[in-house]
Formats: C-alpha cells, sequence, structure tokens
C-alpha cells in the first residue's frame, strides 16, 4: 500500500509538472510574440531599439545552455518594461548631426566597449556594435570628424586568438533542441565576425581592433569547412549529431560575399565557393514556404528577413550560374515578393514602408530594407535589369504609332488592356531605354494596384527620409539610407491612381504634338510602347 502510494505521489508530481512545463511554453510563446509587437510599437514611436533582436537572441542562448530561471524573469522583465516604457530611450530631437553623434558615442559600455548592455550573454556584443557604429561612421563623415570611440573594444580580447575563436564559433554554431525552435539562433553571431575577414565592418575598416593574419585564416577556414554540402548552405548544427539544423538562408546570404563577388567571381583562389547550384535550389525552395498569418508578427519578421536576404543573394552573387528554370521560378517568387511588400508593408499617407505587415507607420528597418531588395532586382538601375531580366529594347511590345485628333479611351486601350501591365508612365519624348526615368511627365495606373511605380513613390521616400526623428532602427541607419536614396535622380511628376486622364492628355497632345507611353509590370520591366502623334 505504502509503495502504491508513494506511486501515485510521484505521478501525480510528474504530472504536475508536465501542466505546468505545458503552460510556461505556451506563455513564453505569447510573450515572444507580444514582445515583436511592443518592438514594432516601439520603433514607430521613436524609442531605442536597436538592440531588441540581440536581446532576444541572448534569451534563446540562455535557454540552449540549460539557464532556464535566468532567461524566463529576464523575459518577463523585458516584456515588462517595454509594456510600461520603464528605462527605455526615447530619441531625442536632434539640433544638428554632431549632436546625433555625441548622442550614439554616449551608448557605448566603457567596461566592454560593446554598445550592448553587458547583462546579456557575451555573444551578443558584437552584432549590434558593428551596427551602431555603421551609424557613427556615416554621422562623423557628414560632419567632418574622425571617428573615435570613448573607450576601447574591450570584449573582442576575449576571442582574439585562433584558439578562443574557434570555441566561441563552436559554441554559438552548434546548438540543442530548445534553441533549434527559435526564427533566428545563435549562429547569427559566428556570421557577424566575417566583417572583420571581408572588411565590410568599421571595426576593421577603421582599424579599431586587429587581428593577426593567422585569426582571419581560421575564420574563413572554419566557415569553408562548415558549408553543408547537400544544401550548400550554411547554418545551425545540432550539438549531438552534427547535422545541419534548418536551412538558413538570412544567414548564408550573408556569408557568400565573403567567398564571391558581385559578379560571381571567387575572392580566394584557396577558398572556391563550392555547391552554386544547390544553394540556388535550396534558397528557392525556402523562399517557397508560405507567408504568415496577418497575427504572428514575429514569424513576419523572419520572412521579412529570408525574402529580402534570399532575393539580394539570388540576383547578387549567384545569378550568372543559374539554369534558366530555376531563373525562371526565382522571377515568379520576386514578382510575388514585391505585390507583398506593397500591399502589407508600404504605408501609402508616409510613402515609405514598415517592417511588419498593416503598420500605421514606417520605419528605417522596412523602408532600408526594402530599397536595397528593390535595388538588386533592377528597379533603379537599367543595367541590372538588362542583367537580370535581358535587354527591355528587344523584348518590348511595340505597338507603334497611332496617328488622332482626339485622345479616347479606346485609343489608349491598345496599351491598358493586357494583365502585365501595371503602370504606365507618359515621356514627351522618345525615352532613352538607358534612363527610363527621365522624360516622364505622368504615371498612371490603368487597374487598381497596389504595386507602386517607381517615378511614383521614389520622391515620397526621399521625403520621408529627410523628414523622419528616426535615426537607427534594429539594423538599419538613417545616413546610410539616405546616402544611397540621394543617388536616385527621380522627379515628382503628375500620378493619376484612378486611369489616365483624357482631358490632360488631349491638352498635352494639342500643345506638344506628340508623346509616348510605355507600360510596365511589377518589376519595373517596360512591356509595352506606343506613340500618339497628333493629326
Amino acid at each position: 500500500m505504502k509503495n502504491k502510494k508513494t506511486i501515485l505521489i510521484v505521478s501525480i508530481f510528474i504530472l504536475a509538472l508536465i501542466i505546468s512545463l505545458f503552460f510556461t511554453v505556451l506563455h513564453v510563446q505569447s510573450q515572444i510574440t507580444d514582445l515583436f509587437r511592443l518592438n514594432k510599437e516601439l520603433q514607430e514611436e521613436g524609442y531605442y531599439m536597436a538592440d531588441f533582436e540581440f536581446k532576444m537572441m541572448g534569451m534563446a542562448y540562455w535557454l540552449d545552455h540549460g539557464h532556464y530561471h535566468t532567461a524566463l524573469s529576464r523575459l518577463n522583465q523585458l516584456h515588462r518594461q517595454l509594456k510600461t516604457r520603464e528605462g527605455l530611450i526615447k530619441m531625442p530631437k536632434f539640433k544638428n548631426k554632431e549632436d546625433e553623434l555625441d548622442f550614439y558615442l554616449n551608448l557605448q559600455n566603457a567596461r566592454t566597449g560593446a554598445f550592448m548592455d553587458d547583462s546579456y550573454p557575451y555573444c551578443t556584443y558584437n552584432e549590434p556594435t558593428e551596427n551602431i557604429l555603421s551609424h557613427i561612421d556615416a554621422l562623423a563623415e557628414e560632419t567632418g570628424q574622425p571617428l573615435r570611440l570613448k573607450y576601447p573594444l574591450k570584449y573582442l580580447d576575449d576571442i582574439n586568438t585562433p584558439e578562443k575563436l574557434k570555441a566561441f564559433l563552436e559554441d554559438v554554431s552548434n546548438v540543442g533542441w530548445i534553441a533549434s525552435r527559435f526564427p533566428q539562433t545563435t549562429f547569427l553571431f559566428a556570421r557577424s565576425l566575417l566583417s572583420y575577414y571581408n572588411g565590410e565592418g568599421v571595426i576593421g575598416e577603421h582599424n579599431l581592433y586587429n587581428f593577426s593574419p593567422e585569426w582571419k585564416q581560421t575564420l574563413l577556414q572554419w566557415f569553408y569547412d562548415n558549408q553543408d554540402r547537400r544544401t550548400g548552405f550554411w547554418g545551425p548544427r545540432s550539438r549531438t549529431s552534427g547535422q545541419l539544423l534548418k536551412r538558413d538562408l538570412t544567414n548564408t546570404a550573408s556569408i557568400i560575399k565573403t567567398f564571391i563577388d558581385r559578379n560571381g567571381s571567387d575572392i580566394h583562389q584557396s577558398f572556391p565557393l563550392r555547391y552554386r547550384k544547390e544553394m540556388f535550389k535550396t534558397a528557392l525552395g525556402v523562399m517557397s514556404e508560405p507567408i504568415p498569418s496577418d497575427e504572428d508578427l514575429d514569424e513576419w519578421h523572419e520572412w521579412s528577413l529570408k525574402m529580402g536576404k534570399g532575393i539580394i543573394m539570388l540576383t547578387r552573387y549567384l545569378w550568372k550560374d543559374a539554369s534558366e528554370d530555376d531563373k525562371a521560378k526565382a522571377k515568379a517568387l520576386i514578382e510575388g515578393f514585391v505585390k507583398v511588400a506593397f500591399e502589407k508593408y508600404y504605408v501609402a499617407g508616409e510613402g515609405a514602408f514598415s517592417y511588419y505587415p498593416a503598420s500605421e507607420h514606417a520605419t528605417l528597418d522596412g523602408t532600408g530594407g526594402k530599397i536595397n531588395e528593390f535595388t538588386d532586382i533592377g528597379f533603379f538601375s537599367a543595367e541590372k535589369q538588362k542583367e537580370l531580366w535581358g535587354n527591355p529594347e528587344e523584348s518590348i511590345i511595340d505597338l507603334g504609332v497611332c496617328n488622332v485628333s482626339i485622345l479616347t479611351e479606346n485609343n489608349f486601350a491598345l496599351i491598358t488592356n493586357h494583365p502585365e501591365v501595371n503602370s504606365l508612365r507618359f515621356y514627351d519624348t522618345i525615352p532613352d531605354f538607358g534612363d527610363l526615368t527621365s522624360g516622364v511627365f505622368a504615371v498612371a495606373y490603368p487597374q487598381k494596384s497596389s504595386v507602386r511605380d517607381i517615378m511614383d513613390f521614389t520622391p515620397k521616400m526621399k521625403h520621408w527620409l529627410n523628414t523622419t526623428s528616426q535615426s537607427i532602427g534594429n539594423w538599419v541607419s538613417k545616413e546610410a539610407t539616405a546616402q544611397s536614396m540621394n543617388t536616385l535622380e527621380i522627379e515628382e511628376v503628375l500620378i493619376y491612381e484612378d486611369g489616365i486622364s483624357l482631358k490632360t492628355m488631349n491638352e498635352f497632345l494639342q500643345k506638344n504634338k506628340r508623346f509616348v507611353v510605355l507600360g510596365f509590370d511589377v518589376l519595373q520591366i517596360p512591356r509595352y510602347k506606343i506613340i500618339f502623334d497628333k493629326k
């Protein structure tokens, strides 16, 4: 009888433990979803949130290493802080760029030299530091000041030998079951170190910390040895089996540029990029996964990352070696991505993009990310467009010359009655196919469409960037984004949302005697051309 009681008590205890664990998991999942919602809100409200993602990754690291109490209590603490706003930094209105530079320099941690709360795991320090330094570098350049930090980057002393480096890489790259459940794993922090090798990071570029040639060789060799031959990808591996745990497109897209340049040529003779075709096919598979439900903000966060990084990887690095069939599949995925980008992320009232779907306000992460993605699919460059999609002068369908005295809707139907035509651009002279943003006097949308023509949204994005109080997102800097946008010479033109204004076009025809109309698809590729001449 005594044994039966003992068994019963133990069984009840185990059952209670399982039930408690089940509800704890549900509570944590709910908190994580809500944290991403709060991150979205706080960015829009102008709070400093550049370290949010890395704090989340730090908690994943604690959980994966068995520090459950620390992780869960910190998760509760962070959730409470974001809800109450207590202790958060509200971005001030800077008097000038010098004032902004001082603000960011003062965020540096005196003990570690990192731009990260040192109560979080060591592995989280480097990535936010690189992001903030990139913004500080742009500000220093703009103000004509040398880049000088308040404190040395002491945290890098912990990985400054080949032996220490390898130990760190293995620690953050080999993960357990818990970490593998997160959208992103601590493998991100291994990938982050490659900026010291490829010269992309501010730390290496400005000699803010120097690593030995042996250290850099060890770093490159480790990544070369850890590419998965079946998928061509890099990513977290199982701590027990050593197998690749996920098709980590986001980090693979960042690692690839250490091995090949934008022309797809190998950078290091001793370390040629392998498994290119496998990489392309694996990326197509990841990018074909269904889009998340509207309420799953953490999943949307991951979807945006993988789609953006995937598009850049395919179009910038792997395109020339891909088969025509794979290129056609990629094009269809990219077209779908562009439609979702405008349907879910474009904030029409502000003329810029959010990072999370259906947001009230645009953000730097959303806008900066979309500019990079649109650049790499040829939105702003005739040369890039030609490289990806072929020569438009050869593929465009010429509808000839239409001689009219008065324009009617039937005349325009010649170019509008094609489902692939998303927008129309009106030119006062024969356009130069090397520069299809010059000579435009109007843009019209023949059918209702969420996808905007670049003549429509680019000036609005520039205005938003010049007027927003946001200066840095989770990883995008206002200065760097504005610099890339300022190279685009696209002027505001008349926009007709609901079809063509016959009155305006007839007035222009009477005055100018001729104009040209090009019909563009959602990738901003010219598909049809027609010339209207006055009889």
